[in-house]
């Protein structure tokens, strides 16, 4: 009974407006996620269920980009794959590294190094 009262909480955490994502969430913002990360060329099935796939995902977009590597996906993450949606970036493009190297040098791009995924995040090493 308490591992699923402890599930609610985790369920419900949220960020301004939106949820807080991470492995066992699901939902449709968890589908929108997935489908925002297949635009960014990671291969996803959109279930709505936030399970290994999705984690790794987000995890090598946060480790591209500099941020808080902790596979959950908080305001900064969200804005990060939003911008990146904007701006054509593509894991699967020969450059990516590079071109998430050059993001993080510029300022305003929500690709700053040690940028938060989420609030009270430390970056790990």
């Amino acid at each position: 009974m308490r591992e699923e009262v402890d599930a609610m909480k985790n369920e419900t955490q949220t960020t301004g407006e939106a949820r807080i994502l991470k492995k066992g969430s699901r939902g449709d913002d968890v589908r929108e996620l997935q489908r925002d990360l297949g635009r960014l060329g990671y291969d996803l099935d959109a279930d709505g269920i936030f399970g290994d796939a999705t984690e790794r995902a987000v995890t090598e977009l946060q480790t591209m980009f500099g941020y808080t590597v902790d596979g959950i996906v908080g305001e900064g993450t969200r804005k990060l794959v939003r911008a990146q949606i904007g701006y054509g970036w593509s894991a699967k493009r020969a450059d990516a590294e590079e071109l998430a190297k050059r993001a993080q040098r510029t300022p305003g791009s929500h690709a700053e190094p040690g940028g938060a995924s989420n609030v009270g995040a430390k970056r790990s090493s």
